[in-house]
């Protein structure tokens, strides 16, 4: 029983080793673009007040060609654009950008590398776990075949049912190709003497 509670331990941390940090991250890019596009606006009526195209070209696009970005494209352009907005902080007071706008944005920046770097961690996790699952069902097979399969033979002639039955139990079906109805394998790790 404890390989069994082993096994279902490990699979229940494989399930959900990457569930939730999808919506997470998506969460946070939300709320990144939320902060960033007041600052973005800022910085583009700045540009476009002092005519500096390539500020004015940094800060052009919309919230929604900002969440049609890759994930690391978005995190880029924030950090340009907070860095942007660093230089001329004295000049953007006049559009309420201040020091703790930028620090807030900073933290959501943060917050999104970090959980972009945190989804690539569970995959390699989920990895781990199955090489970790695939062990332990080979344990459990080697109790099988090397213990179980010898000692079944003690019952053999006083309770032939369960004997049967666990040879019944015992063939595996290759079910993994498909074949003809009548072509179906089936494999027996040992055969009843």
């Amino acid at each position: 029983k404890t390989k069994i509670a082993e096994i279902n331990a490990i699979d229940n941390k494989f399930s959900t080793s990457i569930d939730g940090k999808t919506s997470t991250k998506n969460m946070l890019e939300d709320e990144l673009i939320e902060d960033l596009m007041p600052v973005k606006a800022a910085l583009y009526a700045y540009s476009a007040k002092n005519k500096n195209e390539e500020l004015k070209t940094l800060t052009k696009e919309s919230d929604s060609a900002l969440k049609r970005m890759r994930d690391p494209e978005i995190l880029q352009k924030a950090e340009l654009i907070k860095t942007e907005a660093q230089k001329h902080l004295t000049d953007l007071v006049a559009y309420k950008i201040t020091e703790t706008v930028l620090t807030e944005l900073q933290e959501k920046i943060t917050a999104f590398g970090e959980a972009l770097d945190g989804k690539d961690t569970g995959f390699a996790s989920r990895s781990a776990l199955r090489i970790a699952l695939t062990e332990k069902f080979d344990e459990a097979d080697r109790i099988l075949t090397e213990q179980l399969d010898s000692l079944i033979e003690l019952v053999r002639k006083t309770n032939t049912l369960f004997y049967d039955q666990y040879y019944s139990a015992r063939v595996i079906k290759d079910l993994g190709t498909p074949q003809k109805p009548e072509e179906v394998k089936t494999t027996n790790t040992t055969e009843p003497k």
